[in-house]
């Protein structure tokens, strides 16, 4: 049994003891010495209250538990079981895809059926969708002229057509669409029709791709795999990004016609990678249903030397000169480069007393920063009063790599760094809490590398508590009514869903604990905002502006730290504290809207409830989430 615990807050959960149980082993894992037990308590509860409290958890992760069966018909040594699944955090299997079947697909599929067949819908709304079937196998693509396969598409309503060549006439752009398909796979029986209302909403499309699952022997569904909204970097990190693509005959032609002239192989990662190259983000579209079922699949196998290859080869053709590997752990790591000589960076940490802990902080930063590229150090004090602070302010002010500040008064962290960045030198900036410790030398190379890329805005690692577990994998938004951590309490070395964990990717927003980006893009938009912003999700607010401006947010994986998460500062236990955390929460609510329960680097499929990207049983809204359009590189 496991139990996260925060300074300040009272944690309860039902524990079993035995009869015959004579002793209890508490272990605090992660506190370094740092932290006290103050209070501990053992309830004995009566069989109702257990279930009452044990039914209430259940129904607040799983809405239909008690739909399955009549509650009184769940046997407590299921109810236990199902309890310690909802806790687990990192694994957590109470909604399992049978159940999103039939509560969500099978429902909205019902209800869109009806809809779509509506006598109030002209069959004209829809465009007449022309699919070429193109069969590939093992990465040898070859056009299939005997499409027999057709007849299982159950395709009644005489809006699709299935054609072996071209036509000849191409003054009809986007009417002639591919659909590649491995032998033995399957397309859903609904695909045809779900792709051609799509595209009926969205008539500048050129490339479409939807979410897709495995499919045993037995027809069976099972490992699905719910996509965000486009992500190129994302493209680039995982050769099994989507395998369920429908392309149009004139971006099919441009693709293929630009491999072939380059002497590259085609195969379908090579043809989605140019094609979505050139084309504009805003023509490519995720429609968010399970369209493409695969089978005879290794699903822990996420590509190969090949497959980097061919990121590569394809990168430099774009005239980005990288350098691309194979993860040990599975997919693409795409290595970009410095340029000579490399930018300064700015590093800022806003501090106040708690010199220990900066301590730790600047120590790391010394003993890694081989293979990084210049810094300077600025630290802003909020008006330390302590001896041993004030003493060590003192003896940094004495190096000359290091810029002491002062700014008193009450904590702003918004109002701390903007004033920081005005004495900043570094064309790059780098905020990090002064509780954060790295853990390898050239942390920071990757870090700004990307940040230096004209398509993205900011920047953040992979950040672990003191245990080694995940604190920041990325930030989801929604999660707690605004935002939470991707991935968090998993094991550093989880591959976390469809290994996201371990990939680079674009997310909606870093984590302010440590966030790396150009100076220039951070003073284009203003800074933090200190006004209305001061403490809390001043860092999402950030990130969400360089969304709406077009530039793309990236998690970096490669890259990690620890991060002694409010140490320094604690939770919101005060009045004060919690009522600016509500006034400010309000705030991005009311600024950020629908954005924040519609991440587009997050299906809308999972949960909004848990950090672990399980299964959600929300009711879709729309026909997708799309990600704002952004610079191409």
């Amino acid at each position: 049994m496991g139990l996260q615990l925060a300074s300040g807050i009272w944690r309860r959960r039902i524990v079993r003891i035995r009869k015959n149980q004579n002793e209890i082993r508490l272990i605090l894992s992660g506190t370094n010495g740092l932290f006290t037990l103050t209070g501990l308590r053992l309830i004995p509860l009566l069989p109702i209250r257990r279930r009452q409290l044990m039914r209430r958890k259940l129904n607040r992760f799983h809405h239909h538990y008690e739909a399955r069966l009549p509650h009184k018909q769940i046997s407590p040594r299921i109810q236990w079981r199902d309890y310690n699944r909802v806790l687990s955090r990192s694994q957590y299997s109470l909604i399992n895809y049978d159940s999103w079947i039939e509560y969500v697909e099978l429902p909205w599929l019902m209800h869109e059926q009806t809809k779509r067949l509506s006598p109030a819908i002209s069959p004209n709304s829809c465009p007449a969708l022309s699919i070429k079937l193109w069969f590939w196998c093992d990465g040898h693509e070859s056009v299939l002229k005997d499409l027999s396969m057709s007849s299982w598409l159950n395709q009644k309503s005489g809006l699709f057509r299935i054609v072996d060549e071209f036509p000849v006439d191409s003054t009809t752009p986007n009417s002639f669409w591919i659909f590649p398909i491995k032998s033995g796979d399957q397309l859903a029986p609904h695909a045809l029709r779900s792709l051609s209302y799509a595209l009926a909403h969205h008539p500048n499309a050129r490339l479409i791709y939807a979410d897709e699952d495995h499919i045993d022997t037995y027809g069976r569904r099972h490992s699905p795999q719910f996509k965000p909204a486009w992500n190129p970097d994302l493209l680039y990190s995982d050769p099994c990004y989507s395998h369920c693509w429908l392309i149009s005959e004139d971006l099919y032609k441009q693709s293929v016609l630009s491999l072939t002239n380059a002497g590259e192989d085609i195969t379908l990662y090579s043809l989605m990678l140019e094609a979505s190259s050139l084309c504009h983000p805003d023509e490519i579209i995720h429609l968010p249903e399970v369209l493409y079922h695969r089978s005879k699949c290794d699903i822990n196998s996420r590509g190969c030397l090949t497959s980097a290859n061919i990121v590569e080869k394809h990168l430099r053709r774009l005239g980005c000169n990288v350098n691309v590997r194979r993860q040990n752990n599975d997919g693409n790591l795409v290595c970009w480069p410095l340029p000579k000589p490399e930018p300064l960076v700015s590093i800022i940490i806003p501090t106040k007393d708690h010199s220990a802990i900066l301590e730790i902080c600047l120590e790391s930063l010394r003993k890694y920063s081989h293979g990084n590229p210049p810094t300077e150090l600025i630290i802003i004090d909020n008006g330390s009063t302590q001896p041993d602070a004030l003493e060590q302010l003192k003896k940094l002010k004495s190096r000359e790599d290091v810029i002491i500040l002062s700014m008193p008064g009450p904590f702003n962290y918004s109002a701390l760094n903007n004033y920081a960045v005005k004495y900043s030198r570094g064309k790059v900036l780098a905020f990090l809490n002064n509780d954060v410790e790295a853990l390898h030398p050239g942390w920071l190379s990757p870090l700004v590398a990307n940040a230096i890329r004209p398509s993205i805005g900011a920047v953040g690692p992979k950040l672990l508590f003191d245990d080694g577990t995940v604190q920041h994998g990325g930030v989801i938004l929604g999660i707690g009514g605004v935002a939470g951590h991707a991935h968090k309490y998993f094991d550093a070395d989880e591959p976390g869903y469809q290994n996201r964990l371990q990939l680079s990717q674009n997310v909606s927003a870093v984590t302010g604990a440590v966030m790396v980006l150009e100076k220039d893009l951070f003073s284009k938009l203003g800074g933090f905002d200190e006004h209305y912003l001061a403490v809390n999700y001043n860092d999402i607010d950030l990130c969400l502006r360089l969304q709406s401006e077009g530039y793309r947010n990236l998690y970096c994986p490669s890259s990690v730290l620890i991060h002694h998460e409010s140490k320094s500062r604690g939770s919101p236990t005060r009045p004060a504290d919690y009522n600016r955390w509500q006034r400010e929460r309000d705030v991005m609510i009311n600024r950020w809207g629908e954005l924040l329960y519609n991440d587009p680097a997050y299906s809308p499929h999972l949960s909004l409830i848990e950090e672990n990207f399980s299964l959600s049983l929300r009711a879709r809204k729309g026909l997708e989430v799309v990600m704002p359009s952004s610079r191409c590189g």
